[in-house]
C-alpha cells in the first residue's frame, strides 16, 4: 500500500467504502492489536468516517484509551483496497450521538467519528 499525499477521500474512495465491508483495527495499552468488522461504517464526508459502536468491547475500550483507528476496506477479486488512519471521537450521551443512534435503531450504541488523517491505497 502506498501512502497518498492527501487526507481527503476522493469520491471514488467514498464510493468504495459504500460497497465493501469495513474492518477497524486498534491497539490496547500493551500494543496488542484488535481487528473486527464494522458493518455500520459510513463516510460522513471527505474527512470523516462514522460507525455505531454496538458491542462497546475491545475496540471501543482501545479508542477510549487513545488508540489510533485504522480502517480498511478491500475487494478481494480485484486486489483493490483503501486504508484510513485517524483519531476517533466517541459521542456518548451527547445530542449528536443520541440522534444518530436512535435514527439507526440502536439507541444504546455509541457513535464514533474518525478524523481521516492518512490514506493508503
Amino acid at each position: 500500500m502506498k501512502k497518498l499525499d492527501s487526507n481527503k477521500l476522493t469520491q471514488a474512495q467514498q464510493d468504495f467504502f459504500k460497497d465493501h465491508l469495513s474492518y477497524l483495527a486498534t491497539v490496547d495499552a500493551n500494543g496488542e492489536p484488535q481487528v473486527g468488522p464494522k458493518a455500520s461504517m459510513v463516510v460522513l464526508d471527505e474527512s470523516h468516517l462514522q460507525y455505531l459502536e454496538k458491542t462497546q468491547a475491545h475496540a471501543y475500550e482501545n479508542l477510549l484509551n487513545g488508540s489510533k483507528a485504522a480502517v480498511v476496506v478491500a475487494d478481494v477479486p480485484t486486489h483493490t483496497n483503501v486504508r484510513v488512519v485517524g483519531t476517533a471521537h466517541v459521542h456518548d450521551g451527547d445530542d449528536y450521538g443520541k440522534k444518530v443512534a436512535e435514527e439507526a435503531g440502536f439507541p444504546n450504541a455509541k457513535v464514533v467519528v474518525i478524523d481521516v488523517e492518512e490514506i493508503f491505497e
